[in-house]
């Protein structure tokens, strides 16, 4: 009978402090602050929560380095923790890569295992020096030719987005290509992956070689990895300009 606006049940909680949940999802979970979950538990009195995420791919510097660092403090004794074993999304060329950071990074995580083989191994390309952006139009049409309809993710160093974005000027998340940052990319996929300035992306934050392996995992099919000069350490298992 009220004749106001429609609001979603997000608007009516963003209104009412004193809003309550009976159950809360929390997705990327490892990103949130000890101050966020603070909030998160004020507005769930039953404590109910599923919580869904990955330590290996935090990147806020406030995130998440334990689970029982975050959750204890409000539920000690009275959460569990289930294991995801199975990676059917990655191919297995793809994670080793990505098992190489992290195993260089955060030893303590254990990569998941995938259960399929890729397309195609992975690669990285080295750029002439001051030619790193300009190079990309040619490894962006070889991978969209190579998936046919897929889509192709261009995952950058935060230095270099602006000047990655000025390439593909239509690039979005609707678009054939698209251009993000990692903390951008964080829980997206793409048949190809692009990952631009490795090294840049290793040194943007305190927490680089995690969002290194974020990059390096969010390809379905294909990954190449762009890079002047050195080609970090932790990607030997790439051959320079050829497959892996």
């Amino acid at each position: 009978a009220d004749p106001g606006a429609e609001l979603t049940t997000a608007d009516r909680a963003a209104a009412d402090r004193g809003w309550a949940y009976g159950h809360v999802i929390v997705d990327e979970a490892q990103e949130l602050s000890p101050m966020a979950w603070r909030m998160v538990m004020r507005r769930v009195p039953a404590k109910s929560l599923t919580v869904v995420g990955d330590i290996a791919q935090t990147g806020s510097a406030a995130g998440a380095r334990s689970w029982g660092e975050m959750l204890d403090p409000y539920l000690r004794g009275r959460w569990r923790m289930e294991h995801l074993r199975v990676n059917y999304r990655t191919p297995v060329e793809i994670m080793d890569v990505a098992a190489d950071v992290l195993r260089a990074f955060d030893p303590g995580q254990e990569p998941p295992e995938s259960v399929r083989s890729g397309e195609s191994a992975p690669r990285a390309v080295r750029v002439p020096a001051g030619r790193l952006v300009e190079g990309l139009a040619e490894l962006v049409a070889e991978e969209r030719a190579a998936i046919g309809e897929g889509r192709v993710g261009v995952v950058t160093s935060d230095a270099l987005r602006e000047r990655v974005a000025r390439s593909f000027p239509a690039a979005d998340l609707d678009a054939p290509v698209a251009v993000l940052t990692v903390t951008q990319a964080k829980g997206l996929e793409f048949d190809a992956v692009v990952v631009v300035d490795p090294a840049g992306i290793l040194e943007q934050s305190p927490m680089g070689g995690r969002d290194l392996y974020v990059a390096v995992t969010r390809a379905t099919r294909r990954l190449t990895v762009a890079y002047e000069g050195e080609l970090p350490a932790v990607l030997s298992r790439l051959a320079d300009g050829s497959p892996a």
